[in-house]
């Protein structure tokens, strides 16, 4: 539940997973803190409790990447604090996510708002599917084959989907140098930096 999450500023919310990763518990506050602009019911506290985790991240390598912080904090027990960014069209909001082991065997992640920084030229995004939907279903293959960006759900980054040679870009990079359809079609994954990155983090512990 990373890209999903909203929320005020200074504000952090947290919801506790089990040893299966199922969502068993969320802040009291949770339904009255969400962004009333991105509100959905889907995002609400009965609408997550009782869910696997997984449900809620949109690619398969999202999912790996947050499985394997989680598993960490569990093999060898210790708070891991992990920066992400989560951003809305006009606004970059850079993220600390915090995975804290507790007795019980739940682990508790809590998603803090660092600061926030506007974006010069606002773009819309709009996810079309993640990959594993895309090779099992013709008409979503259709609509692959109109993708323009894969982002980062870590660093929020783009790379231009068939460019191999390109590197990862803000999206003031794109806003400022090309032409982005709006809104501009995604798929969502983890860039090679935000990977080596973990696993950096990993081999200290």
């Amino acid at each position: 539940m990373i890209s999903s999450i909203t929320k005020r500023a200074n504000l952090q919310l947290s919801y506790w997973v089990d040893s299966r990763n199922i969502i068993r518990k969320v802040d009291d506050h949770w339904d009255q803190a969400m962004n009333n602009e991105s509100w959905s019911d889907r995002a609400s506290a009965s609408g997550i409790i009782g869910k696997p985790l997984s449900d809620f991240i949109c690619d398969d390598v999202t999912r790996m990447y947050v499985a394997t912080m989680i598993e960490s904090v569990r093999v060898i027990p210790h708070t891991s604090f992990r920066p992400y960014r989560c951003d809305t069209p006009g606004t970059k909001r850079y993220m600390q996510m915090i995975i804290t082991p507790e007795d019980n065997g739940w682990i508790r992640i809590s998603h803090e708002l660092i600061r926030t920084e506007a974006i010069a030229k606002p773009a819309v995004f709009k996810t079309v599917a993640d990959r594993a939907q895309i090779k099992h279903s013709i008409s979503t293959k259709a609509e692959a084959a109109k993708i323009h960006f894969v982002r980062c759900s870590i660093c929020n980054r783009l790379h231009r989907v068939g460019d191999h040679a390109s590197k990862w870009q803000e999206v003031d990079y794109f806003t400022d140098h090309e032409s982005i359809a709006i809104p501009a079609k995604v798929i969502y994954g983890v860039c090679s930096d935000c990977l080596k990155a973990l696993k950096y983090s990993l081999r200290k512990l």
